[in-house]
């Protein structure tokens, strides 16, 4: 997921880690924060795949006597990036609890994609809550039947079930919405 955000970042616009740093953490939110630690040696191994390649930027420090002071280095896409990026883009995002977070980030891109695409990973998505739906609702009628759960701490399981499911349906409807526009517009999801 974070190779495919820097990837599509980079489609448009060279730029330096500090800025893929800020841009990503401003996506995933304030409790998913990634660390210089992780980010770094993601740009590295891009670096030895050949996915990007790095520059410099002649831009000083503030105040720095010409000549001297620290040369940005600045990252860009590769062909082979590009590649990698289109592929990533049509891959299914394997299910896990980033499951959402990855599909925003193919959301993010869908202007460098093509309206096929696009469809698809619609689709893909509806098929993932879908799936999330069945799971929650089989939850919630084994925990409405278990009798081995005390009823003081049923009623908050199966309050938290119904809230859960209840989440998963408006997601449904609101990609089935996104559907439905894409569908009638063939122009993607304006």
């Amino acid at each position: 997921m974070n190779e495919l955000f820097i990837l599509g970042e980079l489609m448009n616009n060279p730029m330096h880690g500090y800025l893929l740093h800020q841009i990503l953490n401003g996506i995933v939110g304030l409790t998913r924060k990634i660390s210089w630690g992780a980010l770094y040696p993601l740009i590295h191994g891009m670096l030895a795949d050949g996915l990007i390649e790095q520059v410099f930027s002649d831009e000083q420090s503030e105040g720095a006597p010409r000549g001297k002071g620290k040369k940005k280095k600045i990252y860009r896409l590769t062909n082979e990036g590009r590649i990698r990026f289109f592929r990533l883009m049509e891959e299914p995002i394997p299910y896990s609890p980033d499951y959402e977070l990855h599909f925003y980030t193919k959301l993010k891109n869908f202007g460098l994609i093509s309206e096929e695409v696009q469809f698809l990973i619609l689709h893909q998505y509806k098929d993932y809550l879908r799936y999330e739906i069945r799971h929650e609702e089989e939850r919630l009628e084994y925990a409405s039947k278990d009798e081995r759960i005390p009823k003081e701490e049923q009623q908050y399981i199966l309050t938290f079930f119904r809230h859960r499911l209840e989440k998963l349906r408006f997601d449904e409807e609101w990609v089935l919405q996104l559907i439905d526009r894409h569908r009638e517009n063939g122009k993607g999801l304006e």
